[in-house]
């Protein structure tokens, strides 16, 4: 299972949401058409706190041939959307264990057509937030620290007529432009990786603007400056 995490600004504030990568392409499975709602109110749903939890509703699911679809974190809440092959086993759900002064509720409904997987599947800028975290995935993997960095973003497909409009969209809201080649442009600006959505979607929609397309983008590795030592003689 190929999981993908992206930021949502839904009705109940922000959420972190969680797909299962290969359902985007793959759902609905005609063979799993029970869909099963875990929610499990606590005080923190953060993975340390609700590990247990969602390890047993992982477990629980594969053990009755079902498929974790997606996941949704609030505040107060973690929401489990799991497909089923039928409603008989999903009463064990509500024996999952809990972390203390959590409760859990369990709301299975038949859904064959998968409608309820419209809630976790990312759209529009929720899109370019599961392509951007899936770059910092990459960056924290190699030992990144954080922080702001010289960010450059690939945009292809660039007609040379259309160039110096898309150059002039991009340098309003900061970007630096390389030169073209091929039909293919670095640009540059300084960023926060952890929080450079709004510019890589604001980006990728002026490239599609100007009929280019938006590849992504990529970083230096931020590592811990070494401290230099200092000798004193006396």
């Amino acid at each position: 299972m190929a999981w993908e995490l992206f930021r949502r600004d839904g009705p109940e504030g922000f959420q972190m949401m969680g797909v299962d990568g290969d359902l985007l392409t793959e759902a609905p499975d005609v063979a799993l058409p029970l869909a099963c709602e875990i929610t499990i109110d606590a005080p923190s749903p953060l993975p340390e706190f609700v590990a247990a939890t969602e390890a047993a509703v992982n477990t629980i699911t594969e053990e009755i041939g079902g498929r974790v679809a997606g996941t949704s974190r609030t505040d107060t809440s973690l929401w489990i959307l799991s497909f089923l092959p039928s409603d008989e086993y999903a009463g064990r759900f509500t024996k999952v264990p809990l972390p203390a002064r959590a409760s859990v509720s369990v709301a299975p409904s038949n859904d064959p057509e998968w409608t309820l997987f419209e809630r976790v599947r990312p759209v529009d800028m929720e899109e370019q937030s599961m392509r951007d975290l899936g770059v910092m995935a990459k960056l924290h993997a190699a030992g990144d620290t954080g922080g702001v960095r010289t960010i450059e973003h690939v945009v292809s497909g660039l007609a040379a007529d259309r160039a110096a409009a898309f150059v002039s969209a991009a340098g309003s809201i900061g970007f630096q432009s390389g030169p073209a080649e091929a039909g293919r442009m670095i640009l540059r600006h300084d960023a926060d990786p952890s929080d450079i959505t709004a510019e890589s979607w604001t980006l990728r929609l002026i490239s599609e603007r100007h009929g280019a397309v938006y590849e992504g983008w990529e970083s230096d590795v931020a590592r811990p400056s070494e401290r230099r030592r200092s000798w004193w003689r006396r």
